[in-house]
């Protein structure tokens, strides 16, 4: 389980426990987050559902971008640039 998911079962066992915070997490989602650690980007925006017995919401993902960010491409940067034209030699 990742760091995040972690973190989120603590908020919904949190829920379980105490409605009064369940309340919290309703009503102020940025501010219930925050007495479990969580700090979200400011600019996230949330909204908090809850399954019934007869109701069960499904969350469709964001489609994904095929590109990637600055920061992103920052982090998978690496490597070596060659002019060394490719001619079958073994490389080293």
């Amino acid at each position: 389980m990742s760091v995040q998911q972690d973190a989120l079962m603590k908020v919904f066992d949190a829920c379980w426990a105490d409605d009064g915070f369940k309340a919290r997490l309703v009503a102020d989602p940025r501010m219930a987050l925050a007495e479990h650690g969580i700090d979200p980007p400011a600019d996230l925006d949330f909204k908090i559902v809850e399954n019934t017995d007869d109701c069960v919401h499904i969350t469709l993902p964001r489609r994904a971008s095929n590109e990637l960010s600055d920061a992103e491409l920052g982090q998978v940067a690496g490597g070596y640039y060659s002019t060394i034209a490719k001619t079958g030699a073994r490389s080293l």
